[in-house]
Parts: structure tokens; C-alpha cells; sequence
């Protein structure tokens, strides 16, 4: 006989799984629950009482790429064990440690380099999972902050104004350059 006081969570029936589909046709199969914290996978669904959904139809996600993909994933999953706080503001610190004080999220954003980062504020800005934009905004801002606007033109790989278009937008915009 089973002692089911010893059942953990991970033994539980977990509930409806659903499989979000990148751009190039891989499939990332993850708990229903976590899913819905992308409101673009919540309209996808045909049932109208999303919560009692018990066959989720899988999501094809055509603008975010595989690995893009599974980085959300990783997020959406680790976010239904362990949500991340909200980040308020005014932010409560000038560095991105100062204002995410949970560790895991710290290291998921950190640990991706700077095409991925834009990827994944692209992927949760279409999916609209507005804790993942929330989280990636604010650590592209913190790489920002003290800059000069060389080195946002270049980490934002903006193009170089030709002589022409300077002079345009300094007519165009000239509040910009006030000095």
C-alpha cells in the first residue's frame, strides 16, 4: 500500500500541458498554467473559460525563434513555481541587482548575451507577458544608464546619421539639441 503523505509536488498531477511551436516548427511542451501568463496564448484558446480548459490547443508562436523560444519557456515555467515580485516604480535602486532581488531572474537575464536579451524583450512584447517585458526592459535600461549616446547608438545598433539627415534632424528636432 501507497503512503500518499509522502506524495511531493512534482508526483501531483500537474494539469493540462500545452506545446508553444517556434517559427521554425519546434515544439516546447510546458504546464497549461504557466503558459497562460502569455495573454497571446490565452486568446488562442477556443474556450471561452480559459481556466477550465482541460486540452489546450498548442500555440503557434511564428516571431519568436527556437531558441528565443525556449528561453520563454524556461521563464513562464520558473515563473508559476516562484513568481517574480514586481518591479515598481520609482525604482528602488539605480542597478538591476538593486531592484530584482530574486537571484534566478538576476541570472536568467544576465546570462543571455545582448542579441538574445532584444529577442526575448521582442518575444515577450508579442506575447505579452508582462513580467518578462517588465524584467528584460529594465535590464536594458540599467545596461544603458550612464552611457553616452555613442555608446547607446552602438549597443542599440543604430545607424549613423549621414551629414544630410544630421543637419534635417537638428532643423526637425531642434529641442533635442539644445545645449
Amino acid at each position: 500500500m501507497t503512503d500518499n503523505a509522502n506524495t511531493t509536488m512534482t508526483d501531483k498531477e500537474v494539469g493540462p500541458t500545452i506545446k508553444l511551436i517556434s517559427r521554425v516548427g519546434d515544439a516546447f511542451e510546458l504546464p497549461y498554467e504557466a503558459a497562460r501568463l502569455s495573454q497571446t496564448v490565452k486568446d488562442a484558446q477556443p474556450c471561452e473559460d480559459d481556466e477550465d480548459n482541460e486540452s489546450p490547443e498548442d500555440v503557434e508562436i511564428l516571431k519568436v525563434d527556437s531558441p528565443c523560444l525556449e528561453k520563454v519557456v524556461e521563464f513562464l515555467k520558473h515563473y508559476q513555481e516562484d513568481a517574480l515580485k514586481d518591479i515598481k516604480t520609482p525604482l528602488e535602486d539605480n542597478t538591476f541587482d538593486g531592484v530584482v532581488k530574486q537571484v534566478w531572474y538576476q541570472d536568467f537575464v544576465k546570462g543571455v548575451d545582448q542579441p538574445m536579451l532584444f529577442d526575448l524583450v521582442t518575444a515577450a512584447n508579442f506575447m505579452a507577458i508582462q513580467p518578462l517585458l517588465d524584467l528584460t526592459c529594465l535590464q536594458v535600461s540599467c545596461q544603458l544608464m550612464g552611457k553616452s549616446a555613442e555608446e547607446i547608438r552602438v549597443i542599440l545598433n543604430i545607424p549613423r546619421l549621414t551629414a544630410e539627415e544630421e543637419v534635417k534632424a537638428r532643423q526637425d528636432h531642434r529641442w533635442i539639441f539644445d545645449d
